[in-house]
């Protein structure tokens, strides 16, 4: 991989979207507009008024799970920066999955979606399915070389 290619490609591209999708809004409501990075406390601050009579308390805590997808994303970021390719696309396809199914979970039970939540669930979608092909084909150059290996060498003996 050379230089160029590490600061410019698409796996950066995807994580920075999926990063960019929690300053938008992911509740827009007319006047109440809600980030991405304030949904967990905007949930606390609603639910201890409901969660006072609950028993449940843990519940509230919950929510802080999200930051792993913009976690896993910066993660993704630093590995590919410092060339651990493999290693980067893990984590990103991760993200991306982790991404995918929160955006969805959200889609459910958000009463007015923003922008955020349809730019996570496009570039986490997007993510996991180009790094999945990107797996496949992978895979497959690795089984070609180990097959161009395993056929016997030949002499190229030129006859008279």
């Amino acid at each position: 991989m050379d230089k160029l290619n590490r600061y410019i490609s698409f796996e950066l591209l995807l994580a920075l979207l999926i990063i960019i999708a929690f300053f938008l809004p992911w509740i827009d409501a007319g006047l109440v507009k809600v980030v991405g990075w304030d949904i967990p406390r905007t949930q606390k601050s609603v639910t201890k008024v409901t969660n006072f009579f609950s028993k449940n308390k843990e519940s509230i805590y919950q929510t802080y799970a999200i930051f792993l997808v913009p976690a896993f994303s910066l993660l993704s970021m630093i590995f590919w920066i410092y060339m651990k390719q493999t290693i980067s696309r893990v984590i990103l396809f991760i993200s991306g999955l982790f991404g995918f199914i929160l955006s969805i979970y959200l889609f459910f039970n958000l009463p007015k979606i923003g922008n955020g939540v349809y730019l996570l669930c496009i570039s986490s979608l997007i993510s996991v399915i180009y790094l999945f092909f990107s797996f496949k084909s992978m895979k497959k150059a690795d089984n070609t070389e180990e097959n161009i290996e395993l056929l016997p060498k030949q002499d190229n003996v030129l006859e008279e």
